[in-house]
């Protein structure tokens, strides 16, 4: 019976110990995914901000364009 007893809690500790490998690896990818999260967030603002300079040049292009060419 003791030896039933020891694999029984062998088999418990050694699923303790895969337990905490999972917390630690699903920490590890809600870390990532978070920080992955925030680059797509600060590449969405540089993408509007881009955008909004691009169309202001173009304004600015176009106005140009009617001062040099009569309408």
């Amino acid at each position: 019976m003791p030896d039933r007893l020891d694999r029984i809690e062998a088999i418990a500790l050694n699923t303790a110990a895969n337990l905490d490998k999972l917390t630690q690896v699903t920490a590890a990818i809600a870390a990532s995914v978070a920080a992955h999260d925030e680059q797509i967030e600060k590449l969405i603002e540089i993408s509007e901000a881009n955008t909004r300079e691009w169309q202001q040049l173009r304004k600015e292009w176009q106005a140009y364009l009617k001062t040099i060419r009569p309408q």
